[in-house]
């Protein structure tokens, strides 16, 4: 990014960023880049303008947001790597190139000084067990350090260190040009004002330019308007209030039609970077175990027996609609929950119970995270449940046992299934009535749960005490279904209370209610696998072999589970050495 002001901002996508100012901004700027007064030894003051005690205090004085379950530094058990740990990545095959006086940076060495760069990669290598990916990224931030102040690089990846993977239609180049074929450069004139410098990456095959993420023939490229590139075939409003739409049609013209706006239930309004009608909340659909459900209006119902049930049938609209179809399916046995099944994009995807850590997709297994279909759906592991999300579309939360919540925005046509049609009126989900269509002929309605006894009723009593771990839940969802379906579970068939509890635990923590610890006082503790611990908000997705090389699709929300012990990664569900990571 290039600011008119002179201000140059780069970043790598995953680790590395460098920010260049003008000499006009000496002594004007604060945060952890310092004041750029020439200087060096006041830069390590905080926001309050004290002096830092160490990097840690410094980091946390300027954070802007916090994510749940995050804590400043590390909690205990702090991986520390000592000198003669270091020294075994030290070699060519780790991060000796960065500072091999022949070697491939040599010339790069007068003019931006390895050594911090060296530093990190150690560190880094050392935390991470040597691993290549970890070492290739500290390496490449040196690379783009250099050929950012115009020093030659020579080739130092090679088919066992680092070898460079490109998409289709694209090649690797150690000293790229500064400004690629571009579809948009082709439709008009394209500003180059660094025309001096190179860097290392995929580029386009030659016949090929830039469109998006991709590389396409010049006849595919897309259109331009105001200044703005769009890929064919994406829709998109030009400007609020959104009464305009816009698509670039498959032949590369440019069509934009009147629309009524946005409806009661959205707003006009930038998220994610694209502008468009945003749902204002979003509403949840529930099965909360023991053949209890809610819709999305709220509407409380039950099924038994064995059977396989649509929560949720999301056709295809009209063109200018953005959901795709989508079909999620419940199958149960005895009124607990076997599977969850969801197609979106082409896809089949199956969460199993008792599962974790995996899913079928297309009948094949998957340890997560993974993304499918380019990004369109991702799922991973958070907490004790998984998360499927569609772009655009609902959120799917399974605990592996008794509970699923699916969370869906206001959507542009009304839904069918067994989580009613999203009128904003009870009223109209019952199933028999047609929301659901004809139940299938081995589910049936469960008869109404009979009383508890006070002591019975006890048990369940915890989750609307306003004194009690879930009262902080309380605001953000009524109690009243749980205490419903626990009472059902414990009262019919003298069932456990737990998965209840943790199914409101889950609901509690999706809508960013404030949960306390609650296993313990009542009698439901959770069992971790070896070398992990329970937390009640962890940040299991982030923490995986997977995520060493790509950002995983992880919830904003933490949700309680098992955490890896400080130092090692997800797996699958085991928890690993960095080192030992497969693929």
């Amino acid at each position: 990014i290039t600011t008119d002001a002179g201000v140059t901002v780069t970043f790598d996508w995953h680790s590395y960023a460098r920010v260049i100012i003008p000499n006009t901004y000496a002594g004007s700027v604060c945060g952890l880049c310092g004041n750029a007064n020439g200087d060096p030894y006041d830069d390590f003051v905080t926001r309050d303008g004290h002096h830092a005690d160490n990097e840690t205090h410094l980091g946390d004085s300027w954070k802007v947001g916090d994510v749940p379950g995050c804590s400043p530094g590390c909690s205990k058990g702090c991986q520390v790597c000592s000198d003669a740990q270091k020294r075994a990545y030290r070699g060519d095959k780790h991060c000796g190139l960065l500072g091999k006086k022949r070697g491939p940076f040599a010339a790069c060495h007068d003019v931006v000084d390895p050594a911090p760069y060296l530093d990190d990669c150690l560190f880094d290598a050392c935390l991470y067990e040597g691993h290549q990916d970890t070492v290739c990224q500290a390496i490449g931030a040196y690379v783009a350090a250099c050929q950012s102040q115009g020093a030659a690089v020579r080739p130092w990846r090679t088919a066992a260190f680092c070898s460079p993977v490109c998409p289709s239609n694209q090649h690797y180049e150690l000293c790229g040009p500064p400004c690629p074929p571009t579809c948009q450069g082709e439709a008009g004139p394209q500003d180059c004002s660094d025309a001096s410098t190179c860097s290392e990456g995929c580029f386009c095959d030659p016949g090929f330019f830039r469109s998006g993420d991709r590389c396409v023939p010049l006849p595919q490229c897309g259109c331009v308007l105001e200044g703005r590139y769009y890929p064919r075939g994406v829709q998109f409003y030009p400007e609020p209030p959104c009464t305009q739409r816009c698509v670039c049609s498959e032949n590369g013209g440019l069509e934009c039609h009147p629309t009524p706006g946005c409806s009661r239930d959205e707003e006009c309004t930038v998220r994610d970077g694209v502008l468009g009608c945003h749902p204002r909340t979003c509403r949840q659909c529930q099965v909360l175990g023991a053949g209890t459900y809610s819709t999305f209006d709220g509407h409380l119902g039950s099924f038994g027996g064995s059977c396989t049930l649509p929560l949720l049938q999301l056709e295809r609209g009209e063109p200018e609609e953005e959901l795709e179809p989508i079909t999620v399916a419940l199958e149960q046995e005895d009124a607990e929950v076997q599977r969850v099944t969801v197609t979106a994009h082409g896809v089949t995807v199956v969460m199993g119970r008792g599962q974790q850590w995996e899913v079928t997709v297309d009948g094949e297994r998957h340890l997560l995270p993974l993304w499918l279909r380019g990004g369109a759906v991702g799922v991973a592991q958070v907490g004790s449940h998984r998360l499927l999300q569609v772009q655009g579309g609902p959120k799917i939360l399974y605990d592996g046992k008794a509970y699923v919540v699916l969370t869906l925005p206001p959507p542009a046509r009304r839904p069918r299934g067994l989580c009613g049609n999203f009128s904003g009126d009870p009223n109209d989900d019952n199933p028999d009535g047609g929301a659901l269509g004809s139940p299938p002929p081995n589910c049936t309605h469960l008869a109404p749960a009979p009383s508890c006894s006070p002591a019975q009723a006890r048990r369940c009593a915890v989750l609307a005490d306003p004194e009690g771990p879930f009262a902080g839940c309380h605001g953000a969802v009524p109690p009243r279904a749980y205490l419903v379906t626990c009472e059902r579970q414990v009262c019919r068939v003298g069932g456990d209370p737990c998965p209840g509890f943790q199914g409101y635990a889950a609901a509690c923590q999706a809508a960013g209610g404030t949960l306390r610890e609650w296993r313990e006082a009542t009698g439901c503790p959770l069992t971790c696998p070896p070398k992990s611990h329970y937390q009640l908000c962890a940040r299991t997705c982030e923490h995986t072999c997977a995520g060493v090389s790509a950002p995983p699709p992880c919830s904003e929300r933490c949700f309680e589970g098992c955490q890896c012990a400080e130092g090692l990664l997800f797996d699958g569900a085991r928890c690993v050495l960095p080192g030992t990571c497969g693929c």
